[in-house]
């Protein structure tokens, strides 16, 4: 009887049930304008280049003509370029000056921050100093000096003269100088007393924990040697040592004003490198802006 009684109360009891989020459905109405926002800003800034891409599929008469989206897209004016300069060419010398240039920076800027931080030596406040001032001279101030030294030593016409005043930079090594006085200050000395040497200590524990700075460096580098006109116009005459730059330059004084779709094929060709290389880079330009900041 008792567990009979047990059971009819136990069943008599109510159970409680169990809560429900109520998922609020309400959207800010800062975030709508926000993103909004950010969304007309990013089409406006890149209207241009996805005009550029559009526009280097339709043929001059569309173009002139106001259309914006193509109708029938062909690819025959990336088949003319081929035709009209050596495309190919201008494109690899670009290239390469533009990948061993921003090799040669990293590596020169890395030494010289690592030996202002790491190397203790006679007069190394005013040699750093000294490369900090280099900063504030102005490229027109030594471009007349830079030509000359390179017309005195035969370098005309060649990959070399591009890249020679650009291996490296007194602001890589002011960056680098910060990003290097952050590290862990117990990882070099540890390094020390294990007997390591600089190279060791270079390239084994100082440059892995650079990485973003690195990175952040050789985006610079790279976009601002590739987008160089003046210095290889003068220092490069024949067409096997000029840049793309150059070549953008020259097909528009052959081909006219009335061959747009080669033009934009021309262009969408010059900043395709650029626009891979800032998007693959993001991420290390992110943490480069930050990196230095906090010290140990």
């Amino acid at each position: 009887m008792e567990t009979a009684m047990e059971t009819s109360k136990i069943q008599g009891l109510a159970l409680p049930r169990p809560k429900i989020k109520r998922i609020d459905l309400k959207v800010n109405r800062r975030e709508i304008i926000f993103y909004t926002l950010l969304t007309v800003s990013a089409l406006i800034v890149f209207f241009p280049i996805i005009y550029t891409v559009l526009a280097s599929m339709m043929s001059s008469r569309d173009i002139i003509g106001g259309r914006v989206i193509p109708e029938k897209i062909s690819l025959t004016n990336y088949a003319e370029l081929k035709k009209s300069i050596p495309m190919a060419k201008f494109f690899f010398n670009s290239l390469f000056t533009s990948v061993v240039g921003m090799a040669l920076q990293m590596i020169t800027c890395s030494l010289a921050a690592y030996a202002v931080v790491f190397v203790e030596f006679k007069s190394k406040k005013y040699i750093y100093m000294t490369i900090l001032l280099s900063m504030f001279i102005p490229w027109e101030a030594i471009f007349i000096p830079n030509y000359l030294t390179i017309l005195n030593a035969g370098l005309l016409n060649t990959k070399t003269a591009i890249m020679l005043p650009f291996i490296t930079s007194g602001l890589g090594v002011f960056l680098m100088v910060q990003q290097f006085k952050s590290l862990n200050k117990s990882l070099i000395e540890a390094a020390k007393i294990d007997g390591c040497g600089h190279a060791f200590i270079y390239w084994k524990i100082v440059m892995p924990l650079s990485k973003s700075i690195l990175g952040t460096w050789g985006v610079y580098s790279f976009l601002a040697m590739w987008n160089m006109y003046l210095w290889p116009l003068m220092t490069s005459t024949r067409p096997d040592t000029r840049t793309i730059q150059i070549g953008l330059k020259m097909m528009r004084v052959q081909e006219g004003v009335n061959n747009y779709g080669i033009l934009m094929s021309a262009v969408v060709m010059v900043i395709l490198p650029s626009l891979l290389v800032l998007f693959l880079g993001q991420k290390q330009l992110q943490k480069g802006m930050t990196s230095g900041a906090v010290k140990e």
